[in-house]
Order: C-alpha cells, then sequence, then structure tokens
C-alpha cells in the first residue's frame, strides 16, 4: 500500500517537485548509457582522461600503477579506453548537491 501515490494528496509543488526528480534520474541515467556507448572504442590521452576523471596526472599514474585502466601506447604516448574510464567515474563518482 505504501507503493502507491495518491495525487489527491499533493500540493502542486510536491508535484512538481516529484516530476523534476523522475526525470532527472531518467536523464542521468540515459546521459550514462550514450557515453558509455560513444566511448566504447575511443582512446583517450592522458590530459583527456584526467579531465574526465577530475584528478590529477599524479593520482591516474597511481591508478594505473595499480590496474585500474588498460593503458595503450600510441606514439610512444598513453591512451586510455574512454569507456573504462567512465565506468570509473560512474562507480565511485558522489553524487552533487543539486539545488
Amino acid at each position: 500500500m505504501s507503493l502507491k501515490i495518491t495525487l489527491h494528496e499533493l500540493t502542486p509543488s510536491e508535484l512538481a517537485a516529484l516530476i523534476r526528480e523522475l526525470v532527472r534520474d531518467e536523464f542521468d541515467d540515459i546521459s550514462n548509457k550514450l557515453q558509455r556507448v560513444v566511448g566504447e572504442d575511443d582512446l583517450v590521452s592522458t590530459g583527456t582522461a584526467c579531465r574526465l576523471l577530475g584528478v590529477s596526472n599524479r593520482t591516474l599514474k597511481i591508478l594505473t600503477d595499480r590496474g585500474d585502466f588498460t593503458v595503450y601506447y600510441h606514439l610512444k604516448e598513453k591512451r586510455f579506453n574512454r569507456g573504462e574510464l567512465i565506468d570509473y567515474r560512474n562507480r565511485y563518482m558522489t553524487p552533487r548537491k543539486r539545488g
């Protein structure tokens, strides 16, 4: 019985907040899926990997040494799979407060 929502008991602002939350959750889910599909086979540089993860070069090196990511070498430069980076970011990302 607690899983049902009775709209007669909601105020217009509560209904708007509920709809906004549902749309935001669905948008985040679709965005993550789309980023995953687009970046599946894309190899990115170290700088782009750092920006995707929001970490410094030093932290990226520690994560790479730990074996969290597959490293590819192209013309003596390290490249990373964008799909792996996005999966890692989504797994350990802390949710932002939205106001």
